[in-house]
């Protein structure tokens, strides 16, 4: 299938989904005791941070700033680079943000290096409520999101799971084999999972990274968490074999990268400079080039 042809299947199926809700019951009211947990097991990263071409800002970047009434103009741009991986992650920062920079940056980093590098900028804007969206891989955060650590993990999950890391060449989320487990299974992570399927997916994974990293885990937490089990099981296995494998484990380094995308001036529409900065877009040799697809979860992705 050609790559155009896979992009138009992942945007029409997050469209259907967008309307089936889950009737099964939710076997919390939410997962925010799931927070201490992780911020007290998955430790930042070191990284350090460079200014991004002056006058420039990531295509992407600039669309969603634009399609949120945004100035791009208060958009700072910042490479960054992780201890774990030779390739840059570019965040898109605006100035009025409901938190620092440098939370942004801690927060992100304490995802596990195989969940990061599915995803491409990420994305801080203003806002009096909370809430987040993944737009084809991009991580935007209005308000105090930007240093939840669930919301990130959550959105994340959703790379994941529609750029086809779980599940080869379709989002786990829309397989017969999810359904099949779904089926067995007698309630869903809290009332958000409920949201539709690609939802409860990025619930689920919410879930199994704390499995995977906490001492104790999530089975530890709740005891009738095996209410959930095969959802877990199949966010587990199909993240245990994945290419890389152990996505949502922490250790190693990156592997593959969704390319960063291209510098645009902040005025105006004139493309690439030559003196824009390769790194900023360039994967580097050794890394496999994650295959873009696009997708957006702004109309279900709603955490107040």
């Amino acid at each position: 299938m050609h790559v155009s042809s896979i992009t138009a299947v992942v945007s029409l199926f997050v469209a259907l989904v967008s309307s089936q809700r889950l009737t099964k019951p939710p076997l919390q009211p939410n997962l925010d005791n799931l927070k201490a947990g992780f911020l007290n097991n998955l430790k930042p990263v070191a990284s350090t941070k460079t200014p991004y071409q002056a006058g420039y800002i990531p295509t992407d970047c600039k669309r969603i700033a634009q399609n949120e009434a945004k100035n791009p103009a208060d958009i700072q741009s910042w490479n960054v680079k992780y201890s774990d991986c030779s390739a840059v992650w570019v965040f898109c920062y605006h100035k009025n943000s409901n938190g620092p920079l440098t939370d942004l940056i801690d927060t992100f980093g304490r995802l596990p290096v195989h969940t990061r590098q599915f995803n491409r900028h990420i994305m801080s804007l203003p806002d009096t409520a909370g809430h987040a969206y993944n737009s084809g891989g991009n991580l935007v955060f209005f308000g105090e999101t930007l240093s939840n650590i669930n919301v990130h993990i959550h959105e994340a999950a959703h790379s994941l799971d529609l750029l086809g890391a779980f599940f080869p060449d379709k989002p786990l989320s829309g397989s017969a084999k999810w359904a099949n487990e779904y089926n067995q299974d007698s309630a869903v992570p809290d009332p958000y999972a409920q949201t539709n399927q690609v939802e409860n997916v990025a619930q689920n994974t919410v879930v199994t990274t704390y499995e995977r990293n906490v001492p104790g885990g999530f089975f530890g937490l709740n005891p009738n968490a095996n209410k959930i089990f095969h959802q877990y099981a199949t966010v587990d296995t199909e993240q245990r074999n994945a290419a890389p494998p152990n996505l949502l484990v922490t250790g190693g380094s990156c592997t593959n990268r969704l390319a960063n995308s291209a510098p645009v001036l902040i005025s105006g529409s004139a493309r690439v400079a030559a003196a824009a900065p390769v790194e900023a877009v360039a994967v580097p040799d050794g890394l496999a080039t994650i295959e873009a697809k696009d997708f957006n979860t702004k109309e279900t992705c709603n955490f107040h």
